[in-house]
């Protein structure tokens, strides 16, 4: 397979599917908002899981929301941190 055959199996493979790579988002969209993943992979350098769904507009958006809520508590932590130290 050549360098130019693999990007466009990659794209396509890109926009097919959608891969979560952390067990706190996969619970969330699994268990709090009831999607199945196709099926859990080990990644061939890290040696870490990662989970491939379908995907849909739906699932984006709830992948998106999660990412939204995470950052949320991330910038609040950090802002609790500022008032503490000083």
């Amino acid at each position: 397979m050549t360098r130019e055959e693999f990007e466009i199996y990659r794209n396509k493979l890109m926009e097919r599917f959608y891969w979560c790579t952390t067990r706190a988002e996969m619970r969330y969209l699994t268990r709090e908002k009831g999607y199945r993943f196709l099926f859990r992979c080990t990644h061939f350098k890290t040696n870490k899981y990662f989970w491939v769904f379908d995907k849909t507009d739906e699932l984006l958006k709830e992948a998106e929301a999660f990412r939204r809520k995470r950052l949320e508590k991330k910038s609040k932590l950090k802002e609790n941190e500022v008032i503490v130290a000083e």
